[in-house]
């Protein structure tokens, strides 16, 4: 007995893995939470902002664009100096960048300055999601990279669900203009602090303990000690490179409908006022957050149950843009404002399982070339960004927004075919 005792005494308990992983995650969604929101608050501010600087809708769509053109031609440099240097530095340089210039949107005084200012405000976000996508592939494992995807861009998608509300109470106390200075020092002190808790790697974490280092370098797809820079003539000789990058084109065209014009639609074209509006531009934004959110991990567990990713990650895509072309079609005929509103929520909120399935599907194609594969899909995902509010802008102005939203329909069934293109079973090389 007395044996028994003392061998309970000296047995050795292994420690429980510690969970890094994860609240840097959630670091990366506070990153996007205000990298959003300070991409959408000029989308609530429009109606103050067009009149101070009188700008018709084309010329407001232009900002928006000049905006997307900024991020877009970032985007492959971005992953290819972040799978160089790492997320740590190149994501704190991104954010002390564009909080600047979200500071500087508010102190310019003439148009052309402003465009200068939101064409360099995109070019200092476009590092973020490229430097997401690495911090991805060597920070979790394979069965992690959807769950991952939804916890790194959830941010980027609750941004606008609480913008609106947030920025007309900042209008309403200060004017406009305090809104651009207000999250602009947000965004700096967020910097401050990925910098002190994020490192590129989990081998360089003093927080990550032995069994969680275990978990993750047993599990991701990635070869650590391997130096070679992605190969860009084989990718671009690659079908399903052009394919992941186009259907992204159609995704973020329509995404940014919303982000820039959904606060002007729900006023002009549903009589909302600037406070309801504020509430009910709120619901869409809930809804693609929560289909992000749990989109991912609905993917990694159909993985898990031995379902392909053809399955895992294609066939949720494309469950989402169906959804999406029927809900705007009876969005764009809906009678009352309130069920055009409900639509609304419904064809965004569909959106988030093509968002978070492209994201995880940059990352199972990649792997250790994450950063370039998600730069490429990203650049054409912001030349939709891009060409979004001009083209949305120009119809609405000419043809109406019933129109407008109609139309929106038609790309999203080119991205339907292209998906099947993808076939995200296999690496890229």
């Amino acid at each position: 007995m007395a044996q028994t005792v003392f061998k309970n005494k000296t047995e050795t308990v292994t420690p429980a893995p510690t969970r890094v992983r994860w609240w840097l995650a959630f670091v990366f969604f506070l990153i996007g939470l205000v990298a959003y929101m300070d991409r959408s608050n000029i989308s609530v501010v429009a109606g103050a902002m067009m009149k101070d600087f009188h700008m018709d809708k084309v010329q407001f769509g232009w900002l928006n664009s000049l905006f997307s053109i900024g991020y877009a031609v970032s985007q492959i440099p971005a992953g290819l100096l972040a799978e160089q240097f790492g997320a740590r530095s190149i994501v704190s340089l991104a954010l002390v960048w564009w909080s600047v210039f979200t500071m500087l949107t508010a102190a310019v005084s003439s148009y052309g300055l402003l465009a200068f200012v939101r064409f360099l405000f995109g070019v200092g976000e476009g590092p973020m999601y490229p430097g997401n996508a690495v911090f991805n592939s060597y920070w979790f494992t394979k069965e992690e990279k959807g769950r991952a995807s939804s916890a790194l861009l959830a941010g980027s998608y609750f941004g606008p669900v609480i913008a609106p509300s947030i920025t007309v109470a900042i209008v309403g106390v200060w004017g406009w203009h305090s809104v651009f200075y207000v999250f602009g020092m947000i965004g700096i002190l967020l910097a401050v602090v990925w910098f002190m808790l994020g490192r590129n790697r989990p081998e360089q974490h003093p927080l990550v303990n032995k069994a969680e280092l275990t978990i993750i370098s047993n599990g991701r797809s990635i070869d650590t000690e391997r130096k070679a820079k992605a190969p860009w003539g084989k990718f671009l000789k690659n079908g399903r490179f052009w394919a992941l990058g186009l259907q992204y084109f159609v995704v973020l065209y329509i995404v940014t409908f919303f982000l820039v014009w959904l606060p002007t639609y729900l006023q002009e074209a549903r009589n909302f006022s600037l406070s309801k509006m504020g509430f009910a531009a709120s619901f869409p934004w809930l809804a693609i957050f929560v289909s992000v959110m749990t989109g991912g991990a609905f993917s990694d567990r159909l993985i898990r149950k031995g379902k392909s990713r053809l399955l895992a990650r294609g066939g949720l895509v494309i469950a989402g843009l169906f959804v999406f072309t029927v809900a705007m079609y009876l969005a764009a005929h809906a009678t009352q404002p309130l069920m055009n509103v409900v639509w609304l929520t419904i064809s965004l909120g569909a959106l988030g399982l093509p968002v978070v399935s492209s994201w995880a599907v940059a990352n199972d194609l990649g792997n250790e070339f994450a950063g370039s594969v998600s730069g490429w899909m990203n650049l054409w995902g912001n030349i939709g960004a891009f060409l979004s509010p001009i083209a949305c802008g120009w119809l609405a102005q000419n043809l109406g927004w019933e129109t407008t939203l109609l139309l929106s329909i038609v790309p999203v069934l080119g991205a339907i075919l292209l998906w099947f293109g993808v076939r995200p079973d296999r690496p890229l090389v």
